[in-house]
């Protein structure tokens, strides 16, 4: 930025003093690059003055001429989603150098309004500040606070076991018994049941050739338990 160059160099000869002459040879000093290579292709005698050196070079350079800032400027910032307190109060702080012509009321209601919701804003909303000066002093706070739960917060994570280190051991999932009859590459096949809940083969086979009884009879003789099998 031009501009912004002369206006340094201005404040330095004013500090030491210097002479327009002696200013002019200094300020060709400070010069590099381009603007080293467009001093050497000005005609002699082309520069009366300090003054009229640093307009001409301002006019050279005007594309490069910082847009000037105004109060809407402030308006339109807002904090970061994750931008800390600590880091946008500094970048508010530092537009506000940039807009000289904003009020204090401007400042202040811009730098509200501008923060994310939290406790900060809160307290800024329910009791508004009457300076800048003492926003600043009251962001300082939370910004102490912020910081503060931050360490807090690092403190407890590195305390906290580790989660895969401290969980107890779950208790193993046997596996499942495998049936002796269903597995290998041959399977018994197991009986089946009619439709009048009986028994297709095994023990009940035995049954099936003897004589039934009519209903309602009884066998009346039995065959003592001590008998021989021939009797």
């Amino acid at each position: 930025d031009p501009a912004r160059h002369v206006r340094a160099f201005e404040n330095m000869s004013v500090l030491h003093g210097y002479s327009d002459p002696v200013s002019c040879r200094a300020f060709l000093s400070t010069l590099r690059g381009g603007a080293l290579d467009w001093f050497h292709q000005l005609a002699p005698g082309s520069i009366k003055d300090f003054e009229d050196f640093a307009g001409q070079l301002t006019n050279q350079y005007a594309s490069a001429v910082a847009q000037e800032k105004t109060y809407l400027t402030l308006m339109a910032m807002r904090q970061g989603e994750k931008e800390s307190l600590r880091k946008y109060v500094a970048r508010y702080n530092q537009m506000c150098l940039e807009v000289p012509t904003a009020v204090d009321e401007v400042k202040a209601g811009g730098l509200i309004r501008s923060l994310r919701p939290g406790p900060c804003r809160t307290s800024l909303a329910k009791t508004p500040a009457r300076t800048y000066e003492e926003v600043l002093k009251r962001c300082k706070k939370y910004i102490n606070l912020e910081e503060t739960e931050a360490e807090f917060a690092k403190l407890e994570e590195v305390a906290r076991p580790d989660q895969r280190r401290g969980k107890p051991n779950s208790p193993r999932r046997e596996s499942p018994k495998r049936n002796p009859q269903k597995s290998g590459p041959f399977r018994r096949s197991s009986p089946k049941r009619d439709g009048r809940n009986s028994f297709q083969g095994g023990r009940e086979d035995r049954w099936q050739g003897r004589p039934r009884l009519p209903n309602g009879q009884r066998y009346n003789n039995f065959t003592p338990l001590n008998a021989q099998m021939g009797e």
